[in-house]
């Protein structure tokens, strides 16, 4: 973990999980958490060294490596919590995640680790009782149900809105909530007015480079929803159409979370009447 500065009283810990922090009023706010409790001691030593005096905690949104720690925090420097109506249910009902990843059944036990399963935190405000000065939050709700980001001082702290060019080329199909939310996210991120943006996982980006990463992330979005019409010309299994997207999936986690978001998108094509869905023999097929 490395605290950088990027101007008077505006700060991030960067890290896998990048973790804004700045000045709010004569206190200080954290944007996101850790994802674990170890993780969360580092980033208590961080603030502790530098003097920080650190009174807000504020979720983007209830994903494992964005909360994990968050109670820790909230704990130790006891801290005032703030998150969306909507991520506010699953903050504090972590299971919550493995549950819908599972399709609402139980999760498997070697499925409720870390990156999935974090400890809960209460949340004592919903964000739009949030009001610092020169402070915008923004809605951005498609990567998650609810989540938000925040402008402040013509810096963008973007959550998941996007992400890198290295972990698309990873794992190809990103995870979303939404795809359509997902996409106009991207653009109404694209268009605001900014210096530099922060995302969640990734590098400080000016505007000209941020606008590339997005563009890259947008045109990843559309290659897939065109490779997965082309493969449903034939009646197609969810598991059929991941098999035929020649994904480098090991990772059980992984798995879970790229079915889900292909399921969105299949969902969502359904709905605008792109595709049709049918029932063969107890199985879901889908066909353009």
């Amino acid at each position: 973990m490395e605290l950088i500065k990027i101007k008077e009283g505006i700060f991030y810990i960067k890290d896998s999980t990048n973790l804004p922090l700045f000045e709010a009023g004569s206190f200080y706010a954290l944007f996101d958490a850790p994802i674990d409790k170890d993780k969360g001691k580092k980033v208590k030593k961080i603030i502790e060294e530098n003097k920080f005096n650190l009174k807000f905690l504020i979720f983007s949104h209830h994903h494992a490596d964005h909360m994990g720690g968050g109670n820790f925090l909230k704990n130790y420097f006891n801290l005032k919590t703030y998150s969306s109506k909507t991520e506010k249910i699953f903050l504090e009902n972590p299971i919550l995640e493995p549950i819908y990843l599972s399709s609402g059944g139980n999760p498997p036990k070697d499925f409720l680790n870390k990156w999935v399963l974090g400890e809960g935190v209460l949340i004592d405000e919903l964000i739009e009782n949030l009001n610092f000065n020169g402070l915008e939050v923004l809605e951005l709700s498609g990567h998650s149900i609810g989540m938000i980001g925040i402008k402040l001082d013509n810096i963008i702290f973007s959550a998941d809105t996007f992400f890198s060019e290295e972990i698309l080329d990873k794992y190809v199909v990103p995870y979303f909530h939404s795809y359509k939310n997902f996409l106009e996210k991207m653009s109404y991120i694209k268009n605001l007015d900014f210096s530099y943006i922060v995302p969640s996982h990734g590098e400080l980006l000016d505007k000209e480079s941020a606008i590339k990463v997005i563009d890259y992330n947008i045109k990843r979005l559309l290659d897939i929803k065109e490779s997965i019409f082309k493969i449903i010309k034939e009646p197609k299994s969810v598991d059929e159409i991941i098999k035929n997207l020649n994904l480098n999936i090991e990772s059980f986690v992984v798995a879970y979370l790229i079915k889900s978001s292909i399921l969105n998108l299949l969902h969502e094509a359904k709905d605008n009447n792109e595709i049709e869905i049918i029932v063969k023999e107890g199985v879901t097929l889908f066909k353009k």
